[in-house]
């Protein structure tokens, strides 16, 4: 039983709804950061701020929506503060919206593709910026390889190589973390 799916069903504390969101949380964040750290702080720091603000949920709301909003907030707070501190422009405000969307679609879905998710986001986290931003512009926005390659400036061959490349590396991560996410379903 799900309380977060079922909101018919007897709710537990909040403590407990807190535990229950908090991995899919430190993920969702970490998608849109792409770092460890900063997911983990941005985590604590969502935590805190539910727990401040509990007595303004409906507990015949959705618990995770509510959590993945505020994550969502704190996380373009922290993009931001990053750029002023660094004196840089952020990358596309579109793909981040749009990895966010994304990810909180997740809600309806069942445990192994909740995993499956879990896992293309982690590692698409920890993609470079530059490596994430393009297979997410072939793949999700699904730009063409003549496209991409003449804004990058190599051939087309060399870009379907390089998203080759790309993808392995991706496949490779999501069956590793497959495994660590199966690993840790079955010991709980």
């Amino acid at each position: 039983m799900d309380p977060l799916k079922n909101p018919s069903e007897p709710r537990p504390d909040f403590e407990a709804l807190m535990e229950t969101v908090r991995p899919r949380l430190r993920a969702f964040l970490l998608s849109l950061t792409g770092s460890e750290a900063a997911s983990e702080d941005l985590t604590q720091e969502v935590c805190l701020i539910l727990w401040e603000k509990r007595e303004a949920f409906d507990p015949s709301g959705d618990f995770r929506a509510w959590a993945f909003r505020i994550g969502f907030l704190q996380a373009q707070n922290y993009r931001r503060k990053t750029a002023r501190q660094n004196s840089r422009e952020l990358p596309g405000d579109e793909l981040f919206e749009h990895i966010a969307e994304v990810t909180t679609e997740r809600h309806g879905r069942d445990d192994e593709d909740e995993k499956r998710q879990q896992a293309v986001l982690t590692c698409l986290g920890k993609l470079r910026t530059a490596h994430r931003d393009l297979v997410l512009r072939r793949y999700q926005d699904e730009h063409s390889l003549e496209q991409l390659s003449s804004e990058a400036g190599i051939n087309r061959n060399a870009m379907a190589q390089k998203l080759f490349r790309l993808k392995r590396t991706l496949l490779t991560c999501v069956e590793k973390q497959l495994t660590i996410l199966n690993r840790e379903t079955s010991a709980s």
